[in-house]
């Protein structure tokens, strides 16, 4: 142990005959430490509002896509499709056929994206279990399943086999003024009701996958993209290189923050806002650090000028309330840290605080990134107050 933080934790151990001095530094502690508290429960508050958002606005969005690089539409082989899946990381890998289409029942008309799925889509996002009415649909058939929005615009019935739903599709190539109608049509029943995010709910129907070729008149095996689900530990662009190895440059793999690079773009820069907010507040608190540092330099005056005389430089001197703007900072910060991530533990598993007017637990994450950033702001602005306040010590003021 170095000679100037001996004399620093003595300092901060022992009384001084000022109790206004002491007391200055118990509170610019507890300050670091309320500050350093909801430094990291704000992060984790806003880490958690962050994933409850994605949640919703890209709840059909996959983890990777392949899309064809020069065309809407491709042909690919059952093979292939399983060859993909058999790649380490890759849990699902689901084709679709998607088309704007307008569904027509009794008087009312909707356009909507019309997303041609097998049952490996179920497995990909857990349509089912966002179906609270009704079932997802089968892999053949004249069926639909239809959004909560959807369903109302059109004032649909479940399984209305007197009322059947009409798709209508307008018709490829040259127009013939003596066909009676411009649209291809074909029916199907609604056997569901879906409720994943507003969006979704009002723009998506989902039919099986021959149903979409038939209406379309592609070929089967004919799809528009392939949607990809990826294991939690997976690499994400590990796999999506394997992938564009096995697909070829016809193809391109596109992740999914590229999806929705707006959405991505914007989040990202309101955490560097709040990083950047919450770093002024712990900066501001520190301040009361460097306050109760030049308060107990001028308290400790004549003993400082005893040590100076012993042979003590004026280097040693200054560590010594470099040290102690650490250990101020240090340990209030340590408890504000531990109240902290304490809160943010208990709100994760507990869930006792609700958001107001609902039953949904505040959302709330606990992040090791978050920690490892509070960690190194912390600990860069705590040596830079400290330093700040042993500069205070000066040849002139031990004379």
């Amino acid at each position: 142990m170095s000679f100037s933080f001996f004399i620093a934790r003595r300092y901060r151990l022992s009384s001084t005959k000022f109790n206004t001095v002491r007391l200055i530094s118990h509170f610019a502690s507890f300050v670091v430490g309320v500050a350093v508290c909801a430094f990291f429960v704000i992060q984790s508050v806003f880490s958690g509002l962050h994933d409850f958002g994605l949640s919703y606005s890209s709840s059909i969005d996959p983890d990777l896509k392949i899309k064809s690089v020069d065309s809407f539409s491709f042909v690919m082989a059952n093979t292939m499709v399983a060859k993909l899946e058999q790649v380490k990381g890759v849990a699902v890998a689901a084709p679709l056929f998607s088309q704007e289409a307008i569904l027509r029942f009794e008087q009312h008309h909707k356009l909507v994206t019309l997303v041609g799925v097998d049952s490996r889509y179920d497995q990909l996002f857990g349509i089912s279990d966002r179906t609270p009415v009704g079932r997802m649909v089968s892999d053949r058939g004249e069926e639909l399943l239809l959004g909560y929005g959807t369903t109302i615009d059109l004032g649909a019935g479940l399984y209305d086999y007197d009322g059947f739903i009409e798709c209508l599709l307008p018709k490829q190539g040259s127009i013939n003024p003596l066909d009676p109608s411009p649209f291809v049509s074909r029916w199907a029943t609604n056997v569901g009701v879906f409720q994943i995010s507003e969006e979704v709910d009002y723009s998506y129907a989902f039919a099986p996958l021959p149903f979409v070729w038939s209406l379309t008149n592609v070929a089967a095996n004919t799809y528009t993209a392939v949607d990809v689900k990826l294991d939690k530990n997976a690499k994400n662009d590990a796999v999506k290189e394997e992938i564009q190895l096995i697909i070829g440059s016809e193809f391109e793999v596109i992740k999914k923050e590229a999806l929705n690079p707006a959405l991505y773009r914007m989040l990202q820069t309101e955490r560097i806002a709040i990083y950047l907010i919450l770093s002024l507040v712990l900066t501001i608190a520190l301040f009361n650090v460097v306050g109760a540092i030049v308060m107990m330099v001028l308290d400790k005056r004549n003993q400082l000028q005893t040590l100076l005389g012993m042979g003590s430089s004026v280097n040693e001197i200054r560590q010594i309330f470099f040290y102690q703007g650490l250990l101020l900072s240090g340990v209030g910060g340590f408890f504000g840290l531990i109240v902290g991530v304490g809160i943010v533990v208990a709100q994760s598993f507990s869930e006792f605080i609700l958001v107001p007017g609902t039953r949904l637990p505040y959302p709330i994450t606990f992040s090791f990134e978050n920690l490892s950033v509070l960690l190194l702001i912390w600990g860069v602005l705590s040596v830079l107050a400290a330093w700040i306040a042993s500069a205070i010590v000066r040849p002139q003021l031990l004379r």
